[in-house]
């Protein structure tokens, strides 16, 4: 594997982070003295607070050859969920902690009411949803 194909594969990469929805996508192959290469994946995680790495999500992934840590990375990313499954577990994630809040809160029953009602809604619909089928 010569340079040009590693470029590839890692632009690759970074094109495929962001086919997953993920924010500002960023893969990088490392070699570094006494240690098996790495694929570092990094990208921003819109549930964090945006402040400078705290809001960056990061996996490593090594390898013995270029290759065999590029695999492992694109085996990674292809198990993302897609850009709308992670769209909706956002959404569903902040529904929760808006219930959760209301309840720390004691806000009455009837604002709640609707809010729980819809995100059973949302996790039945999750639940039975055929369209990847």
């Amino acid at each position: 594997m010569d340079h040009t194909e590693i470029q590839k594969r890692v632009n690759d990469l970074s094109k495929a982070m962001q086919t997953k929805g993920l924010r500002e996508p960023s893969a990088t192959l490392r070699f570094e003295c006494n240690k098996q290469v790495d694929v570092y994946l990094r990208w921003k995680d819109v549930t964090k607070a945006a402040v400078s790495y705290l809001d960056s999500e990061f996996h490593i992934f090594s390898g013995d050859t270029p290759e065999e840590a590029i695999e492992k990375a694109v085996a990674f990313v292809g198990e993302l969920p897609s850009a709308d499954e992670a769209r909706m577990k956002q959404f569903m994630g902040a529904l929760a902690n808006v219930i959760d809040l209301g309840k720390d809160n004691g806000i009455e029953v009837e604002f709640l009411n609707p809010l729980q009602a819809t995100m059973k809604k949302l996790s039945d619909n999750i639940l039975t949803d055929q369209r990847a089928a």
